[in-house]
C-alpha cells in the first residue's frame, strides 16, 4: 500500500503531525467540536460558521493525536461539504471567534512551514497525473 495511502498528510510523518497547525483544541473547544460533529452525523441544520469551525476544529483534532483514520474523515467531510455547496465562508471570523472563546489556544508544538510540505508533494503528485 502506498503511504500516502495510509498517511493522509504524507510526505509529513504521522509523529510530525501535532506539529503542522498553529492552534489546538482546549478541554472546552474538545467539547464544542465533539456536538458540531455529532449535529454534522445527525444531518442537524448548521450555519456555515459552524461548518468552518468544525472543518477547523476537525484538522485540529486529528493531528493533535496523531490520527489518520480521522484526517481521512476530516478531508472527506471538506470533500463532501465542498459537493454540497457549501465552501468555507469565512475561516478567519470562525477561527478568531474560536480563539476568543477560548475553544482553542496556540500549539506550543507548532512548526510553520511543516504543512506547506504536504500542500507542496499534493501539488506535485496532481501536476505529474
Amino acid at each position: 500500500m502506498p503511504s500516502d495511502q495510509k498517511n493522509p498528510l504524507y510526505p509529513v510523518e504521522i509523529d510530525e503531525y501535532p506539529k503542522l497547525f498553529d492552534y489546538v483544541l482546549t478541554k472546552n473547544g474538545l467539547i464544542y467540536f465533539h456536538n458540531l460533529k455529532r449535529n454534522y452525523i445527525l444531518g442537524k441544520d448548521m450555519s456555515f460558521d459552524e461548518y468552518d469551525k468544525l472543518r477547523l476544529m476537525y484538522v485540529y483534532y486529528a493531528t493533535a493525536n496523531r490520527n489518520p483514520q480521522e484526517v481521512f474523515a476530516w478531508q472527506d467531510i471538506c470533500i463532501t461539504l465542498d459537493d454540497k455547496k457549501i465552501f468555507e465562508n469565512d475561516m478567519y471570523c470562525s477561527k478568531e471567534d474560536l480563539k476568543n472563546k477560548s475553544l482553542i489556544m496556540k500549539n506550543p508544538c507548532y512548526e510553520s512551514g511543516l504543512y506547506r510540505k504536504y500542500v507542496e508533494y499534493v501539488k506535485a503528485t496532481m501536476n505529474y497525473k
